[in-house]
């Protein structure tokens, strides 16, 4: 029964069925988290290169019999192939090492990232329950495979060809300095900080992940539609936000009613010293996340994101977060990002933000990000302040020799007009413009639309120019 969704609180059977009843997946087959899972989690699969057939029984749209999932073994690595259809997701569940997840057709159109695809022809994942209570235990829970809805990976896994659909409606309190909630989480601690809780994600053992690929993935997009509307929409009494206690206030404490998940893709700090290495994130959609959309925290390396349109979120688009882990060659290159901090307006976000870090690159990034007419009192330069924001808070460390660089950017507003130095605020943020600052005069003496905040001691050492090569 654990693994029953409609057994595992949220949304019923019947308010599932009537929801997609409505959708443009009616009559599409639709299957049980068991009929998908169980030849995953026990390994169902040919041991050859020729695949094995699979038979699944749909709960709804379909005829009995008529759907297969395949899977071969190729290079040790068990690779299943999914059909179209709408497959039930409500935990947090742990994808065994060497396993390979593909899905029907890629749901991501490269020059038009925004266009949804035709949901009957996609891998669609559908979350059956979400977080809905501003006080629900999040982070401080001790089960998180009952508390998160997501998957988390583990080494040599592959994802691709798939969409996910979280129905979060709120970021929980407990979530605020943000330890996880990702559709696609990899192995690692519960808590932001390991030595808080000894509890992992998706009941793994902590230990860190490694050569994991995230490809064709689509996330938060089933629901965009019909939730558009919210995105951004005042909620009364939601913005008493005047100390730093807001569980006795309500500062963003009423659901935002923008189904999604927590994050698109989280890394989390993880139990090992060697942390979670030899990660590819390619062409990944995110559409809203009620946090940040892709945030790598803790020790990561040798790490590319790339290709990825995030917009609408909850904080920062895209985050390393390594505090004091010295996280190293990781590139962020040829990316979208689109309205930080949207889902709670007015608060906290930009397109990019880094908590500590020993080498990153920046290559070809778009933001797109409005210049706040009201934010929220004593939030006033916190959030869309700049594309880049380089921070000391939430415990990150830049030791000597760390280095940023960006190599090519685009900044304009939501409607695609350029902001410029002359428009902006040099050096730091200020209300109403956008923070740029010039580079060292060794390390590319360019304006470029970032700040540093608290360095203090530690400098932070950017690099910008135009002779700053691209990776390739």
């Amino acid at each position: 029964p654990l693994l029953d969704p409609a057994m595992l609180g949220g949304w019923s059977a019947a308010l599932l069925t009537a929801a997609l009843g409505a959708s443009p997946l009616h009559g599409t087959p639709h299957y049980s988290f068991a009929a998908w899972s169980t030849p995953i989690l026990t390994s169902v699969c040919s041991a050859t290169t020729h695949p094995m057939s699979i038979p699944l029984t749909p709960k709804s749209g379909g005829s009995t019999g008529t759907a297969h999932m395949t899977c071969g073994t190729v290079d040790g690595v068990r690779r299943y192939t999914l059909p179209a259809g709408v497959f039930e997701l409500g935990i947090q569940v742990l994808i065994p090492q060497n396993v390979s997840i593909t899905g029907a057709n890629n749901p991501n159109t490269l020059l038009r990232p925004e266009v949804s695809p035709e949901w009957a022809h996609q891998t669609l994942f559908l979350a059956t329950r979400g977080q809905t209570q501003y006080a629900a235990p999040f982070c401080a829970a001790v089960d998180m495979v009952h508390t998160r809805v997501g998957f988390v990976l583990s080494s040599y896994n592959e994802v691709r060809n798939i969409s996910f659909q979280g129905v979060d409606t709120i970021r929980p309190d407990d979530n605020g300095a943000l330890c996880g909630g990702g559709a696609f989480e990899t192995k690692g601690c519960a808590a932001n900080d390991c030595s808080k809780s000894t509890v992992n994600n998706g009941g793994s053992d902590g230990i860190g992940s490694h050569h994991i690929t995230i490809d064709g993935v689509r996330i938060n997009d089933f629901y965009t539609n019909e939730d558009r509307k919210n995105i951004g929409a005042v909620i009364s009494g939601n913005y008493n936000c005047s100390t730093s206690h807001w569980a006795d206030e309500c500062c963003f404490c009423k659901p935002n009613g923008v189904r999604s998940s927590q994050v698109a893709v989280w890394v989390p700090a993880t139990r090992n010293v060697e942390g979670t290495y030899n990660i590819h994130i390619r062409d990944v959609v995110s559409l809203s996340t009620q946090a940040d959309g892709i945030n790598l925290h803790g020790y990561t390396h040798n790490v590319v994101v790339e290709q990825v349109h995030l917009r609408n979120s909850g904080d920062d688009l895209l985050a390393l977060w390594g505090a004091n882990l010295e996280p190293t060659n990781v590139t962020f290159k040829d990316s979208t990002l689109f309205n930080p901090g949207i889902l709670r307006p007015n608060w906290y976000g930009n397109c990019v933000a880094t908590y500590g870090l020993r080498s990153v690159i920046f290559a070809n990034i778009t933001c797109r990000a409005p210049t706040l007419a009201s934010p929220i009192k004593g939030h006033t330069t916190c959030a869309d302040t700049s594309m880049f924001s380089f921070y000391t808070s939430f415990g990150g460390v830049y030791p000597e020799g760390n280095r940023i660089e960006i190599a090519g950017w685009t900044f304009t507003d939501l409607d695609g007009r350029p902001y410029t130095p002359q428009q902006g605020s040099m050096g730091r943020p200020a209300p109403g413009k956008m923070a740029w600052t010039r580079t060292d005069l060794n390390k590319g003496n360019s304006i470029a639309p970032y700040y540093i905040t608290g360095s203090g001691s530690q400098p932070v050492n950017v690099y910008s120019g135009p002779d700053r090569s691209v990776p390739s």
